[in-house]
């Protein structure tokens, strides 16, 4: 999966914009690209295709899909990762608590990055309503690759290199994961069409 596309199409409106959000490093999320495609563009079409092919594709509130697409989600999908970071996060502080307990020392629990809020746009416009949505995906992304990264931090111990160290079994994968695999299989990329 390349990333995120956000739709932004209001049965009002004259144009659509989509808002591509990418990971561009380890637990770097950006947006990397921004289109506005006026609805009376002969190529409207062939360009949403273009945009949201190998990306997962969210739409906004009271969007209207352009065209038909195979898995696009809603906004709220989110909130299910927020709640799968968190409880992540949960799982990780103990399993450092409870190291600290065997160990019998004292060890600093990890800090996370806090809980993202949707933000409503300053002006009610295809390009601002998906940027909102844009920037939101992007922290909520952000934060759970940054819990992922205080995982990995904690599987291979910096003093003898072997692992496990902190983190139990279930938790003791040697590599970031992207997305929680049941939240992955929410919000499969749009297939090449």
């Amino acid at each position: 999966m390349l990333g995120f596309a956000t739709v932004d199409r209001q049965p009002l409106a004259e144009s659509t914009a989509v808002w591509l959000t990418s990971r561009t490093g380890n637990n770097f999320v950006r947006n990397t690209n921004a289109v506005v495609i006026r609805h009376d563009d002969p190529d409207y079409i062939k360009k949403i295709r273009s945009l949201t092919c190998e990306r997962s594709v969210v739409l906004t509130d009271g969007t209207e899909s352009p065209v038909t697409f195979a898995h696009a989600v809603r906004i709220d999908a989110f909130d299910d990762l927020i709640e799968q970071t968190t409880q992540h996060q949960e799982s990780i502080c103990a399993a450092i608590s409870d190291y600290a307990r065997r160990k019998r020392t004292e060890l600093v629990v990890p800090r996370f990055l806090p809980v993202p809020a949707l933000t409503t746009p300053e002006r009610d416009e295809p390009q601002l309503r998906a940027l909102s949505v844009a920037n939101f995906i992007g922290a909520v992304w952000t934060a759970w690759l940054f819990t992922e990264e205080q995982r990995l931090r904690r599987t291979v111990s910096p003093k003898t290199q072997k692992t496990p160290w902190m983190m139990p079994a279930e938790l003791n994968s040697p590599t970031i994961a992207v997305l929680p695999a049941d939240f992955a299989d929410r919000v499969k990329p749009e297939p090449l069409s």
